[in-house]
């Protein structure tokens, strides 16, 4: 029998494995409890139900169980957010708050959706997201890859893992072919963001994050284009006059730019120039006093 791979997955470089599902919105959250005779109780949430649950609430609402876990995933073409929580390794399992360890980093991404040829020479190319290096690069989804940078490519999962070794910011040929024709297209490598957020018990009140503004709210954090080509322009507006704290972040946590802005009127607009990074995502944060608002931006020169 010949031996024949079918693997639609969106290159990310974040995955080690390969299936044949085009899974483009992911949201769910799993949570189990337990009592001294093991599992009690297991549900699953899925779509908007997963976003909005409150778990912080959740966990002090069912801190008196033996044992709770919440394991789930958030995530698009383009993003991925881990969330995870278990009260048996909490080291302050009595402290009034719960707080989120938050660790980000960014994976090699193209941005294809494929299928293996059934000749084994190549990838046939399905669709080419938006916005991503393989559509600034003019990829199109009647094309076939044969070759990643200089490695002939037999599956999808051969493509997936060429993407996974390379680096963000690098400049890779892709060989392609369309009928007889067979030529080269060069991608700039750029990249997805992955956050895995672990909730914990802490002793001190975390500061309240605000990722996305509310139309009816008078204070917001907006920035826009996004994508960008190099420039952002933030504007956001409180109904406090406190001073702000402007940071802007790469998705791993480096810090690359903060600012401290006195005599806040309500109001601020500015411009911030991503010129000289790498293509990825960025995060500008603005802190006042407890609260702490955040947008995501991508960058793709």
């Amino acid at each position: 029998m010949r031996k024949m791979f079918l693997c639609t997955l969106l290159v990310m470089g974040a995955m080690n494995f390969c299936f044949g599902q085009m899974n483009i919105k992911t949201e769910r959250i799993t949570v189990k409890t337990y009592d001294t005779n093991g599992l009690l109780e297991q549900f699953q949430l899925m779509g908007s139900e997963a976003v909005d649950f409150d778990i912080p609430a959740y966990i002090k609402n069912n801190d008196h169980l033996e044992r709770l876990t919440i394991n789930g995933t958030l995530g698009t073409k383009l993003s991925k957010t881990i969330i995870k929580f278990d009260s048996k390794n909490q080291e302050n399992p009595n402290s009034e708050y719960i707080c989120k360890d938050t660790q980000e980093k960014s994976t090699p991404l193209i941005g294809i959706w494929g299928t293996g040829r059934n000749d084994l020479l190549g990838v046939n190319i399905e669709e080419v997201i938006p916005h991503t290096a393989a559509a600034i690069a003019g990829i199109n989804a009647n094309e076939s890859i044969i070759e990643f940078d200089g490695e002939a490519l037999n599956s999808f999962c051969d493509l997936q893992a060429a993407v996974k070794a390379s680096t963000i910011g690098n400049s890779v040929e892709l060989k392609l072919k369309n009928g007889e024709r067979q030529y080269s297209k060069y991608v700039k490598v750029g990249s997805r963001g992955i956050t895995t957020v672990n909730y914990k018990y802490c002793d001190e009140e975390p500061l309240q994050l605000i990722t996305a503004s509310n139309p009816n709210s008078e204070i917001s954090l907006t920035s826009y284009p996004n994508p960008t080509s190099a420039t952002s322009h933030v504007n956001f507006n409180s109904t406090s006059e406190e001073d702000i704290i402007f940071t802007v972040t790469d998705i791993a946590g480096s810090l690359i730019h903060k600012e401290v802005i006195i005599d806040f009127n309500g109001s601020l607009r500015l411009d911030y120039d991503l010129n000289n990074q790498n293509d990825g995502t960025y995060i500008l944060s603005i802190q006042q006093g407890k609260d702490f608002y955040s947008n995501k931006v991508q960058l793709i020169k």
